[in-house]
């Protein structure tokens, strides 16, 4: 089994290792940021005994693939900015190609599944046609149109980024926040980078659901203790939670339309009780809910991994 990770993510990796070594499996990490200096991973193709993906001096084969994380290039201190924007940008597509060297397997989910899915105005616009309630949004550049939504919404408007500035939940980065009347005067800035309006939703939850191939393990925030954006701001501990059956088979469906097997789902239940969905992220954390819930999400993933290997190899036989 093999997992993509980065050398600085020590938890769900290890974790998803232990379970796939507790099922009997043999699990082989690879921290994609030590490619290409410390990682001896090399493509051969089109020529007498070449050996597709290769791994030091033998082909790398795999029964199934998770993706944890691509991560960029850890690059040598001593390139000038130019030489390090193009060997980051190079050495990421190289990546990526060679991982394409893999031979059929199933993954956990795919390269490209993985980046379509993460669209957020995607995943509003599908969530919406399959029932699932989802905030009023606005994706634009045009200041004018930030501040008409504003008015619109009686200034209960949050802003935030398409993506993350980060790769993890700890450290610097910019949080969803309340836009305030002060920040109108400031938009101009949007004309070099688009962001994400919504009407803020009042909030007796915040949920993060880890979702596992159709499972969803659950856990919430009371929304009275966090701020705009819980992780950031949060006074609460995690609670278990299960989701209405009709918001489980929403869910179900929407990840389905995605392509995606795994995920990180934020939803809000409002005071009344109306669950409405935010995003999902395809390798969203989920590692607090694991210590501090005991969800089995490192085990479900095990499985998962295990029972698509098992799938796939009988599909081959049958062939």
């Amino acid at each position: 089994m093999l997992l993509l990770s980065h050398s600085g993510e020590p938890l769900c990796t290890d974790a998803v290792a232990g379970a796939l070594a507790r099922r009997g499996a043999r699990p082989v990490r690879l921290d994609t940021d030590d490619f290409p200096a410390a990682l001896a991973l090399r493509g051969e193709l089109g020529f007498p005994g070449a050996r597709g993906l290769v791994l030091g001096d033998r082909p790398l084969l795999a029964d199934a693939v998770w993706l944890w994380r691509l991560w960029p290039a850890r690059l040598d201190a001593r390139l000038t900015d130019e030489h390090r924007d193009a060997a980051r940008r190079e050495s990421f597509a190289a990546l990526r190609g060679l991982l394409d060297l893999l031979p059929r397997v199933p993954w956990i989910d795919a390269l490209d599944v993985g980046r379509a899915a993460d669209d957020k105005a995607r995943q509003l616009r599908l969530a919406c046609d399959i029932g699932l309630s989802i905030p009023p949004t606005l994706i634009t550049a045009d200041p004018a149109a930030a501040r008409q939504f504003f008015v619109a919404h009686a200034g209960q408007v949050i802003a935030k980024l398409q993506t993350p500035l980060r790769q993890s939940m700890s450290g610097g980065g910019l949080p969803t926040r309340l836009l305030r009347r002060d920040d109108l005067d400031a938009l101009a800035g949007l004309r070099h980078c688009p962001m994400i309006f919504q009407r803020y939703v009042p909030k007796a939850m915040e949920l993060r659901i880890a979702w596992v191939d159709g499972q969803a393990l659950v856990g919430a925030l009371d929304g009275a203790a966090c701020g705009v954006d819980w992780r950031y701001e949060c006074h609460a501990s995690w609670q278990p939670h299960s989701l209405p059956a009709p918001v489980h088979r929403h869910l179900a469906a929407l990840m389905a339309r995605l392509g995606l097997r795994q995920g990180a789902i934020d939803m809000i239940v409002t005071p009344s009780g109306e669950y409405v969905f935010l995003e999902v992220n395809p390798t969203g954390e989920w590692m607090m809910l694991e210590k501090e819930l005991g969800l089995p999400i490192s085990d479900a993933l095990a499985a998962a991994l295990l029972r698509l290997a098992n799938e796939s190899q009988r599909e081959v036989c049958e062939s």
